[in-house]
């Protein structure tokens, strides 16, 4: 099991975890493409070979040190098993080798097994976003400064 940058070749599988896991608040396709090409994107796959179990989507702005986490998930088979805290640090450390210092995200304010494992992994709450989604649902706003390498 591995975490790598993603490729045009796993366009259709991110795409297919995106449809299995968000029920509105999708990236298209068209958008996926774009973020895969984007030098101001990262988009990483947990993979074991050449089946994808996972994605993840970091944001950069030039001039900032924040990175934005953007969407992370995993195929629906593949949750409790802690990969899902894997595919989170690889993408704090990705983000930390892009030069990030902080990592923002924002969360559905009723996706409680996203809220738990941000914070279990040093994320801290700063703010609320009311009718962040598409359902009208609110959005958390978490924080976490990356630790340099020792």
């Amino acid at each position: 099991m591995m975490v790598r940058p993603a490729t045009p070749a796993d366009l259709s599988a991110i795409e297919a975890i995106e449809s299995a896991v968000f029920d509105g608040d999708r990236l298209s396709r068209r958008s996926l493409r774009y973020f895969l090409a984007s030098d101001t994107a990262m988009m990483l796959v947990l993979a074991v070979q050449d089946h994808v179990l996972g994605y993840s989507l970091i944001a950069f702005r030039r001039g900032s040190k924040r990175a934005r986490l953007y969407s992370i998930a995993l195929t629906p088979d593949e949750h409790g098993r802690g990969l899902g805290r894997f595919l989170l640090r690889s993408s704090e450390n990705a983000a930390k080798a892009h030069g990030a210092a902080f990592m923002r995200l924002e969360v559905r304010n009723d996706n409680a097994g996203a809220i738990a494992l941000y914070e279990k992994n040093g994320y801290r709450f700063f703010g609320r976003i009311e009718d962040y989604y598409e359902d009208g649902a609110a959005a958390l706003r978490f924080e976490k400064a990356l630790p340099h390498a020792d």
